[in-house]
């Protein structure tokens, strides 16, 4: 290997060239940028940022990539494309997603709320860099299950208030029975001290043996019953809450399950719609562009 100090004329020139020509793509990108900005052109901000994304899904072409040399310039300023870009794609989902509002809780950062009714749910954060929705997925996993429950006519806790409401009955009817509980256990108090006292042959013990243990274990069982019946009240009144937040959550879920039919006709179709809105929301721009653009 041959040192030297002395640095190959052409290989600088190579170099130098390709210095110049990164820096000019990455003035260019961002002098396009700057004017999309201020001509508030969405569109092409959205083009700008993810390429090779819009000529897939908007102009249905492949094979495009993104140079990350220059898309990457912009990262630090997220939050601020974010919240510029927010303000028309708000506008447009307003339309499209009526049931949907919006709480910018950090600069450039969005959350869903689902309906403007008493205790709507958070229901996950809007991603505007990227135009989808980024669901709370326990939220949006009991809505799916609305949905499928409602084809057979049932509301999503239909069967927990059904077993909550037979516990309370349950309960009840322990309060209710606890004279008829008194007289079980002072029979089978008087029959335990028979057998315990009954005298008999050797071979009989162990049928005596049995006996008394039957009559203990139906007494312990009432003496369960007796200690339910005192926290009964309790547990009743805990359940009568709960079924009617259970109740509270079915009447929001029917809201929303409406809210959804009304807008896009089936649970489907809402899917299908969140899984388009990038070109879909793209290609309306487009549109109003060249509308613009006539006019």
């Amino acid at each position: 290997m041959i040192m030297t100090n002395i640095v190959d004329q052409d290989d600088h020139k190579s170099a130098s060239s390709v210095i110049d020509e990164q820096i000019s793509l990455k003035i260019t990108y961002l002098q396009k940028l700057q004017q999309a900005v201020a001509d508030h052109d969405d569109r092409q901000v959205f083009a700008l940022l993810d390429n090779q994304r819009y000529t897939s899904a908007v102009l249905h072409r492949e094979n495009q990539e993104n140079n990350i040399s220059v898309v990457n310039l912009v990262d630090n300023l997220s939050d601020e494309l974010s919240n510029f870009l927010s303000e028309n794609l708000i506008k447009y989902l307003g339309k499209a997603y009526p049931f949907f509002y919006y709480e910018e809780f950090q600069h450039g950062h969005f959350k869903i709320y689902f309906g403007n009714w008493w205790d709507r749910r958070e229901f996950g954060e809007l991603d505007v860099l990227n135009i989808r929705f980024v669901f709370d997925q326990t939220e949006y996993q009991k809505l799916t299950d609305s949905f499928e429950l409602a084809k057979e006519n049932k509301r999503y806790n239909s069967g927990k208030i059904e077993a909550v409401s037979k516990e309370n009955d349950y309960l009840q009817g322990l309060i209710d029975n606890q004279k008829e509980r008194e007289a079980q256990k002072a029979q089978l108090q008087d029959q335990l001290k028979e057998v315990t006292s009954r005298s008999g042959m050797p071979w009989e013990s162990g049928k005596q043996k049995e006996a008394r243990q039957d009559l203990i274990d139906q007494l312990s069982t009432l003496e369960d019953q007796d200690q339910q019946a005192r926290d009964a009240l309790k547990t009743i009144k805990d359940n009568e809450s709960r079924v009617l937040a259970l109740s509270k959550e079915n009447t929001i879920l029917s809201y929303e399950q409406k809210s959804i039919l009304d807008t896009f006709g089936s649970f489907a179709d809402f899917e299908a719609a969140n899984r388009n809105l990038y070109a879909d929301y793209l290609d309306t721009l487009s549109n109003e562009k060249q509308v613009a653009d006539r006019d």
